[in-house]
Order: structure tokens, then sequence, then C-alpha cells
């Protein structure tokens, strides 16, 4: 095998082994809505020397709301650039319930790895389905105090399950497969400050897999199972 397959196996079974982003778009944009963002961190793990840290995974991302319940969304991951790899996720948040101060949404997803320079690829479908309550609001009119627009505050929060599916019979390296489906939990805080969303994320990863006998050391409320990651995103949203 040579050194690009290597990196570019290393690289898979590192970015692939826990879904490796927090979820997208918990809340649909608003019609005719654009939104940037961009998400940090990734699945702790214990660095000798250092202790434990969040694995540095990034990505940064685009959505468009095509109605006020339906947002289409793509994220290019940063960090799978330095094994040579390009790693995208492309999907749909759906709203499919909501009242006024609580909703249902689910994120149907794509997650697409390619090698730059052989053309190797792997792809991954993905179903995430959060339930979120707002609890604390604050909407208003400003254009009293001369200002425009609106004063906005609303702080979330959100929980759910990801589901990851593994369609190849074999994993790098030739060994067998034996993880088709990859669930995680997570639970998040939205803070919404007018244009400016901002988000943290917590998840139990693949909770009904063993962690042990692997290359790296991934500490777990369930001890030998699983893992635990800390995410955090920035989203700038606007109308044009």
């Amino acid at each position: 095998m040579n050194m690009q397959k290597i990196t570019f196996y290393f690289g898979l079974a590192v970015l692939s082994l826990w879904s490796c982003a927090p979820t997208r778009f918990v809340k649909t944009l608003e019609k005719g809505q654009h939104a940037v963002q961009g998400n940090f961190g990734g699945p702790l793990a214990k660095v000798p020397g250092i202790g434990v840290i969040p694995i540095p995974f990034t990505s940064v991302g685009y959505g468009y709301g095509l109605t006020d319940k339906t947002t289409i969304f793509g994220n290019l991951h940063a960090t799978s650039l330095l094994f040579g790899v390009g790693q995208t996720d492309i999907g749909v948040s759906q709203n499919i319930w909501k009242n006024e101060r609580m909703g249902v949404s689910i994120q149907p997803e794509m997650n697409i790895l390619v090698d730059f320079y052989t053309g190797d690829n792997r792809f991954w479908p993905q179903l995430d389905a959060n339930y979120y309550f707002d609890y604390k609001s604050k909407i208003r009119d400003a254009t009293y105090s001369g200002k425009k627009g609106s004063v906005v505050k609303v702080n979330s929060i959100y929980g759910g399950i990801s589901n990851w599916f593994d369609p190849y019979l074999t994993e790098s390296q030739g060994r067998k497969n034996q993880q088709f489906w990859i669930p995680s939990v997570q639970i998040g805080h939205l803070w919404q400050r007018n244009n400016w969303n901002y988000n943290l994320e917590f998840k139990l990863l693949a909770p009904i897999y063993s962690n042990e006998n692997i290359v790296v050391d991934y500490p777990s409320l369930l001890g030998n199972h699983g893992a635990m990651g800390i995410y955090f995103g920035v989203t700038y949203r606007f109308k044009k």
C-alpha cells in the first residue's frame, strides 16, 4: 500500500470513528434567509503529556431557508484537509412540529469523503432528530429608540439523537465492519442574539460500541463504551 493510501485510511479511521460534527440547524431559518457558520470541537481524547482535550475538528458551512420549515445546508470539514481528504456534509433541516416556544426538527444528511490524490471515496448517510424549547425570549421592536429592526434575545435548550449508517462491509485495512448503525445522543444550548447564533453541544458518541483496543484513548461516561464530544458553533444569519 502506497503512502497516499496509508494517509487516506489513517485519516478515514480517525475522522469516521465517531460522528465528528454537531447538529446542523436545530431551528430552521426563515424563508429567504442565508446563514454562514463555523463549528469547532470534537470527541474528548486523552493526549499524553497534555490531558483530556477535544480533538480539534473544524468545519465551515452555509445554509439557506427554502421555506420557514425547510433549510438546506452544506459544510466543509477543514481538519480532514490536513490528511489530503475532502470531507463534506450536505443535508436538509426540516421542522416537523412547532408552537410558540418549542419544536421538533429532523436533519437527513449525506457525509462524503474523497481522497484528492487517489480518488478513493466513502459516504455515510445520517439522520438526526431534535426537540428544542425556548425557555427565555425577548423580542421587541427597537425603532422607538431610533434604531432600525428589532432586538432579539432567545435562549433555548435542545436534545436529540444522531444516527450514522455505514453501508460498507469492510472498514479500513480490510477489517470486517461490525458497526452498520452508529447512534449518538446530544444535548445542547442555543443563544440567539439578533443576527448571531451561538451553540454549545455535548454528545455521547456511539454508546453501544466498545472504545477499547483502538488507536486513541477516549474517556466516556459509560466506561469502556462510547466517547464524549464537546462542540461550539457560531452562525451569522442575514437576508439580502
